[in-house]
């Protein structure tokens, strides 16, 4: 059973995913923010949250969309529509979920601080276990996580993932799609993040001034108003 929390109680369904290190609650401040208009369905990822058994076989893409696809089925009626969005490696989970059409997809669709090709950025640098995981651990802090995966399960996520190009992908983004991401964000270039714009033609790009890659909770009040304008919430 996916451990997953449901938060606000508007008639626009998103369901978001977090990042390769931190749970679902790094959705909560924009998700009390944006109550009124929306309910947020935050899943968490296998080896976050609860404390759910989990192999190193359920550290990959295609396990992570399998969860989002269980929500879906779960949360979203027949013919309901719904948002989909991701935040950091919850963004490459979001595309490897739409790109499968197994069932239906998000009206619209939010990419934030996430990369196309995951093989050009270094969230981690070392290749022993040891030295990963101590990678991790600073990670952590210099992210200040609200709370936190458990490490064994970042550094065979990170393992399965590192060499990830999700430019196939991007190719199936037919719905409306908003990138947004922070300037000065050091994990996801701007660079790389602006190679979206070819990849999902009529996509859009905004960017968030002197933000990093913590823009969920750094800059909510921001992410806030850039989603309220693209869902066009009144």
């Amino acid at each position: 059973m996916t451990d997953t929390l449901v938060h606000g109680c508007g008639p626009v369904k998103i369901i978001a995913i977090h990042g390769i290190q931190g749970t679902n609650r790094v959705w909560l401040a924009l998700a009390e923010r944006l109550s009124r208009h929306c309910t947020f369905i935050l899943p968490n990822l296998p080896g976050r949250g609860n404390g759910t058994p989990y192999t190193q076989a359920d550290m990959t893409l295609a396990s992570f969309a399998d969860v989002i696809e269980n929500t879906v089925q779960q949360y979203i009626n027949d013919d309901e529509p719904y948002c989909l969005a991701g935040w950091s490696m919850g963004v490459s989970v979001a595309l490897k979920f739409v790109a499968r059409r197994r069932v239906a997809p998000p009206q619209k669709l939010m990419l934030l601080s996430g990369v196309p090709d995951i093989s050009k950025v270094s969230w981690f640098a070392q290749r022993t276990d040891s030295g990963l995981l101590n990678e991790i651990r600073e990670r952590e802090q210099r992210l200040n996580l609200l709370a936190a995966a458990e490490h064994q399960a970042i550094m065979w996520t990170w393992q399965a993932i590192a060499n990830t190009s999700l430019a196939q992908e991007c190719a199936s983004v037919t719905m409306p799609c908003l990138i947004l991401t922070g300037e000065k964000d050091e994990d996801s270039p701007l660079p790389q993040v602006s190679s979206f714009r070819q990849l999902i033609p009529g996509s859009t790009l905004r960017t968030i001034a002197n933000a990093g890659h913590s823009i969920l909770t750094e800059n909510t009040e921001t992410v806030s108003t850039e989603l309220a304008e693209f869902l066009n919430l009144e």
